[in-house]
């Protein structure tokens, strides 16, 4: 073998794999000879069978001996018996390999061998192998012998603890062979064809030990299990077989093969072949495992369920539980999995309920009474006969009478158990769909009835009047809904049923489409005629309120001005002062214009608009400057009147107050008047959540001229624009870590000092509460309750969970979240499923809430626009924070702050909106699927896998994997597309799931949103059964100087709109003469990065008429003779261009990134007058040619990097960019670049990258006046100082704002 190609501490690792098979085979011979010396009756076949083994492990001692004879270290060997103590010896062995590959410093597995030393290894080890291959056979024929034998005896051949002795060695076997497998390339491709039969296998054994152990526990006498454990020991010798021929084979993968000669057919043909020849599953196996479980029954033992019997009791479960998993997850019926899905869940989640009762409940379970305890030893044994009965009679539609009763006896058993442990499984009432945004989800549901007008799923169709009414009796309840239940608590139950039946109809009709047969239009009709009684009911409730409507309206006027309490400021009179801040405040309240103005305080809850409010409102020259002050707190609820009394109280005090309250809004609105006219005042409105509360009272205000001021908190940050135009809101900043410190002393050390170890903990436990000054209050509560030792306790404990659980930051939260409109409650809650302090790309998180359903259609916007004006309605209250900024305009990366975060994910499972698990105990304990729309999952993928959850009623799986970027094999994650087969949204992008795409992925019919890792070159046409799909994401699809091909069935894909691939790989859209006709993808809005072809570009783009958004590589056809456009064009240079890559057809076409590799041919691009944003790298064009893209009209960003532009001169002349905000210059050899004239008449950013030969700059921009940010790196001292100049220059005419941004290299 070519034991060279292994690193160092693979060698090691292989040589004991190696050796273990061995042992393994001797214990087994070993046995077997054992057993035929104390039983006298040997037949002739026996007898050959003792003479061939006899020679056989002479000659496995002699290799052996050769071995330990070429390491020198062994003396002369005589007796056979004595083998396994050679073997153990070799063990020891590898222990002074070890040290020789130390002197080599293989520092990982992967160090390569380069001592010399290793030579005698390599030596030794070829000739070890040679003969250990010419025993191979022997072996394989002695592994058949002595299953041939065994099936053979009446009675098993080993004790109960010798066969568990047997199956661990078998387990320790395969976790080697996984554990050397792993990662290396010489044998992916046989391992992604075994991976999950090896899987299964450990799984197998597992379960069948356990069961063992569980049935010799009950005192199950001998002869009762003699068939079980039979059958254990052949199935376990067979695994053992199969074990060493695979592991054999793999051998000759990683050591033989070239890389050349790894061809997947040869390998799939070859594990066939191993697979023929090795029986897994003995057909017999379940109903040996029932008559066991009989027998059991039988004897009339309890199951006593100690400390020891508890573990033997819930490895069973377990074992149960993962064969179960087995059946579902590979069931040949693609449909049962929708027609018994609730009865499977329940069953499967009620044995998880077991496991996590009988594993880490010990408190809970102790505390039940013995007979309880009793009745779930029983459960446990009834659990075994439930799975059993489904080994034998299967997974289907329909099961067995007998397999049916013991489920239904079983799940009936678990609901008398389930009280029993409240403390850990309440009985709640809380319904099983989401509670956020129901009218939104109403809305989505009628969008699909209405396409399924025209669906036929598997021949059947649903009649089309029963669409009709079910489609008119939603529109009549959610229209009932939107008018009344928000007004009438005792309506709630109503509205309870309509959304019960509202997901029920969901679910059939989803079932449906999946090909669900079993889920008939007779069950559709059952619940459109359960809606048609709540529809008579909602009608009957609406004619009663029409008789009614002076109260209705009189009930929402109340509801309209009812008096909040205000959110009071939580901080109290010991408060941090920024003086900064309260400077800034205090100049626009004292100086400016002599006119009544508004000036505005915007920041995020908690983040201390009030209490800066205040310190300012109290400040002595606010006080000296305004001849009368005035607070009032406004909030969500609120009444004109309410708000009059509020600032009057300030100003006339309490003796007047009495006689006020009598007035009406009227009178206030005169008395207020009267006491502002003439005198310079100060009104603060706090907390105010919209422009309704200020256009009530702005008449009260009377305009004098003598710098009377309004001063406004809010969490909106356009409030300040829309109250007044071209008003600047002030956006409260987040505290620094001194400044968090310093407000945390305060609230704990007013009257005593502390000690130098309180400052250390002190300070970092305020640098956690990442500068939120809410949560450092809440925080600074927590700890005055502590001595100080229990301070370094609670530094490791923090956590924005522990603050924001704090009922006073779940108040201000609360607040916030209730004042939200339905469908951003929905949109806000969404961010509760990424990590942690995550950067959340907005184009990615847009598409995740199109493809939900919360974005609403409107006719004059697409959906990412209205998704986006979603996404600056959050920003503008203050619950999302922008973290970058496209180049002009919107935003580009968001976060949210931790505290909102941890609401946002509590509020989620409140609301049964999103559940999030992460790895380890909160996956293999987790229980309550039904209850689960959206699952999130934070785990490795090894974690992932074996946790075998089964939520097929999930609608959204996203995954978070630890280890980024993990590769794994595809059959690993087969089960997500066999069982979670109503997914809208399947995100596991941080997987990388292989060489080959999963083509179980072409169940999920109803994906809208489909993002995965990949290492493939090509995808399979079966993705265009994905006809719902509306954005498809891959990571590293194609090679990385390769593009990927995407098949032609793409073009059937007609509702796609996003289709992108990252990690600078490309892929080819296909094109042939049937496409002539075809109308393309007409809803596609953006694709990233697409390969354009000159021969079929033209082509190729007619299919896509609704692109925004387009990153694509040119690459230069090989056949001249098919340009799609030829042409003359002479540049100032004189050059000649006659090949056009014509672009201008895309008329709807905003953004633009084009590049190519390696091409150098005379070309131009016709760029779509739509154009706003212009990208160009690696074109090598004159400067001369920049005219035609500086007559875009509509240009706004032009990025030109990478050798766009060749050429030491760039003089403008003539050229102007009429419309351009920014302009990015990144690596050019440009040395002088000129103009003097309106160049760039709105510019506004200038970026200078790594210009490492520019000298001159246009003057031009020096009187540029809509210029704000210069910003250089990677340039010479000189450009620096040229743009330093021009920020004087700047500041001399006027434009103070301008900065300039100048960074390291």
């Amino acid at each position: 073998m070519k034991y060279d190609r292994f690193y160092g501490c693979e060698l090691v690792l292989y040589l004991e794999m190696e050796l273990k098979c061995l042992r393994t085979f001797l214990k087994c011979a070993l046995g077997w000879s054992e057993y035929l010396l104390l039983n006298k009756s040997v037949d002739n076949d026996d007898e050959v069978a003792v003479v061939s083994l006899g020679s056989l492990l002479c000659k496995i001692k002699d290799a052996l001996f050769i071995f330990i004879r070429d390491f020198g270290s062994i003396s002369q060997l005589e007796n056979t018996s004595f083998v396994l103590v050679d073997i153990d010896r070799c063990f020891m062995l590898c222990g002074e390999i070890q040290k020789i590959f130390s002197r080599c410093k293989p520092t990982t597995r992967y160090h390569p061998i380069d001592s010399l030393d290793l030579l005698q290894i390599y030596d030794m080890l070829s000739r070890f192998d040679e003969n250990n291959k010419v025993l191979g056979q022997q072996i394989n024929r002695g592994y058949i012998t002595f299953s041939d034998c065994l099936s053979k005896l009446a009675s098993p051949m080993r004790d109960v603890h010798e066969l568990m002795e047997l199956i661990n060695t078998v387990l320790e076997n395969l976790t080697g062979i996984l554990n050397c497998c792993d990662g290396n390339f010489h044998v992916r491709f046989t391992m992604e064809a075994f991976h999950v039969r090896l899987q299964n296998l450990k799984v197998k054994l597992r379960s069948l030990k356990s069961f063992i152990c569980f049935a010799k526990f009950q005192v199950v006498e001998h002869s009762q299990l003699e068939n079980l454990l039979i059958h254990a020991e052949i199935f376990t010798l067979k695994a053992m077989h199969f074990l060493y021929m695979f592991w054999d084979y793999i051998m000759y993968e990683m050591a033989q093969r070239s890389e050349d000669e790894v061809v997947e057919d040869d390998i799939l043909i070859k594990s066939h072949e191993m697979l023929q020849k090795i029986m897994f599953v003995d057909p017999f196996v379940p109903e040996i495992h029932i008559q066991a479980l009989l027998a059991l029954k039988a004897s009339g033992s309890t199951l006593s369920l100690e400390m020891k019997n508890k573990e033997i009791a819930r490895d069973f479960v377990d074992s149960l539980s993962a064969t179960l998993w087995i059946l579902l997850a590979n069931s040949d019926n693609t449909s049962f999995l929708v027609s018994v899905t609730d009865q499977m869940q329940i069953l499967y989640y009620g044995l998880l309920f077991l496991r996590t009762l009988l594993t880490n409940q010990q408190e809970n379970f102790d505390e039940l009474h013995e007979e309880m305890k009793d009745f779930v030893g029983d459960l446990v044994n009834e659990a075994g006969t439930v799975v059993c009965l489904l080994c034998v009679n299967g997974v289907k539609d329909g099961f067995a009478k007998e397999t049916n009763d013991a489920i239904c006896d079983f799940l009936q058993k678990i609901k008398v158990i389930k009280p029993e442990v409240r403390n850990k499984y309440p009985v709640t009432s809380t319904p099983n769909f989401p509670k956020t945004n129901q009218l939104g989800f109403i809305d989505f549901l009628l969008e699909n009835i209405k396409e399924l007008a025209n669906c036929k799923v598997n021949s059947i169709t649903l009649e089309e009047d029963q669409i009709q009414v079910s489609e008119k009796d939603l529109v009549f309840l959610r229209s009932f809904l939107h008018k009344f239940v928000d007004q009438h608590e005792e309506l709630q139950s109503l509205q309870s049923r309509v959304m019960e039946v509202a997901y029920k109809a969901e679910f059939v009709i989803d079932s449906l489409m999946v090909g669900n047969v079993e889920c008939s239009p007779l069950l559709f009709e059952t619940i459109v005629e359960e809606m048609k009684h709540i529809r008579i009911e909602a009608m009957q409730i609406n004619e009663s309120m029409k008789y009614n409507m002076v109260e209705v309206q009189k009930f929402t006027e109340t509801s309209s001005f009812v008096r909040s309490q205000g959110s009071t400021s939580t901080m109290d009179e010991d408060v941090l002062k920024l003086d900064e801040e309260t400077t800034a405040i205090i100049d626009r309240l004292t100086r400016g214009s002599m006119q009544m103005d508004v000036v505005t305080i915007v920041g995020m809850a908690g983040l201390g608009k009030t209490t800066l409010a205040k310190i300012v409102y109290n400040d002595p020259s606010i006080m000296y400057h305004f001849h009368i002050r005035s607070w009032c707190c406004v909030s969500q609820l609120y009444s004109k009147k309410d708000l009059l009394l509020q600032i009057l109280h300030c100003i006339t005090g309490k003796h007047c107050n009495t006689n006020l309250k009598e007035m009406n809004e009227d009178d206030l609105d005169v008395q207020l008047y009267r006491h502002l006219k003439g005198n310079r005042y100060l009104v603060v409105l706090d907390d105010l959540w919209g422009t309704e509360a200020w256009n009530e009272l702005k008449n009260s205000f009377p305009e004098d001229a003598n710098a009377s001021r309004v001063l406004v908190t809010s969490r909106l940050q356009d409030l300040a624009s829309e109250i007044k135009s071209n008003s600047i809101s002030h956006a409260l900043r987040l505290l620094t870590n001194d400044e968090s410190w310093e407000l945390l002393k305060m609230k704990l050390f007013v009257q005593e000092r502390f000690s130098s170890a309180m400052h250390v903990l002190g300070k970092e436990i305020a640098s956690n509460c990442k500068g939120l000054p809410l949560t450092i209050v809440i925080m600074a509560g927590i700890l005055s309750t502590l001595e100080q030792d229990g301070w370094e306790e609670v530094l490791r404990s923090l956590s924005s969970e522990s603050v924001s659980r704090t009922e006073q930051c779940r108040y201000t939260l609360e607040l916030s979240y209730k004042h939200l409109p339905d469908y951003l409650k929905s949109c806000l809650l969404y961010f509760g499923l990424f990590p942690e302090d995550e950067f959340i790309s907005t184009k990615r998180l847009v598409w995740l809430w199109i493809a939900e359903g919360f974005v609403q259609k409107t006719e004059l916007k697409t959906l990412e626009e209205v998704a986006e004006n979603y996404m600056m309605g959050l920003i503008n209250r203050s619950l999302v924070m922008v973290e970058k900024r496209r180049s002009i305009g919107g935003v580009k990366i968001c976060k949210i702050h931790d505290v909102i975060h941890e609401f946002s994910v509590a509020k989620a499972r409140e609301e049964n909106f999103l559940e999030l698990l992460h790895g380890g105990n909160e996956l293999f304990t987790f229980h309550e699927a039904g209850k689960v729309r959206r699952l999130c999952i934070y785990s490795d993928a090894k974690d992932f896998e074996e946790a075998r959850l089964f939520c097929p009623r999930v609608r959204s799986l996203i995954y978070f994997g630890l280890d980024y970027d993990c590769r794994v094999y595809p059959s690993s994650f087969s089960h997500v597309f066999r069982i979670f087969r109503l997914l809208r949204v399947l995100d596991m992008y941080q997987i990388d799931v292989g060489d080959v795409f999963p083509t179980e992925i072409e169940l999920l019919i109803l994906l809208r949103f489909l993002s995965l890792g990949v290492s493939v070159k090509s995808i399979p046409p079966s993705i265009s059964n994905l006809l719902y799909l509306e954005t498809f994401l891959l990571r590293g699809f194609g090679g990385s100087n390769s593009s990927g091909l995407l098949p032609d069935t793409i073009w059937k894909m007609k509702k796609l709109r996003h289709l992108h691939t990252e990690h600078y790989r490309s892929f080819i859209l296909p094109w042939s003469h049937n496409l002539e006709n075809s109308c393309g993808l007409c809803h596609l809005q953006s694709i990233s990065t697409i390969e354009l072809r000159c021969n079929n570009m033209e082509k190729i783009m007619r299919l896509l008429p609704d692109i925004r958004k387009l990153k694509c590589r040119l690459s230069l056809s090989h056949s001249y003779s098919e340009n799609i456009s030829v042409g003359k064009c002479y540049g100032k240079s004189g050059w000649k261009c006659d090949r056009i890559f014509a672009l201008d057809s895309l008329t709807r076409l905003e953004s633009l990134r084009i590049y190519t590799w390696a091409v150098r041919d005379e070309f131009r691009i016709a760029f779509p007058v739509s154009l706003k944003k212009l990208s160009l790298s690696s074109f090598s064009w004159q400067w001369s040619e920049i005219s035609s893209i500086g007559k875009l009209p509509n240009l706004e960003v032009l990025k030109l990097k990478f050798d766009s532009f060749e050429g030491k001169v760039w003089d403008m002349e003539e050229v102007e960019f009429p419309k351009l905000k920014y302009l990015g210059l990144e690596y050019l050899d440009i040395v002088n670049w000129t103009g003097n004239g309106e160049h760039f008449p709105c510019l506004e950013k200038l970026v200078l990258k790594h210009l490492r030969t520019l000298e001159e700059v246009p003057s031009c921009l020096s009187w540029i006046s809509t210029l704000e940010v210069i910003e250089v790196q990677g340039c010479t001292k000189s450009i620096v100082d040229l743009v330093k100049k021009i920020e004087e220059e700047q500041k001399a005419f006027g434009n103070e704002g301008i900065k300039i941004l100048i960074h390291d290299p």
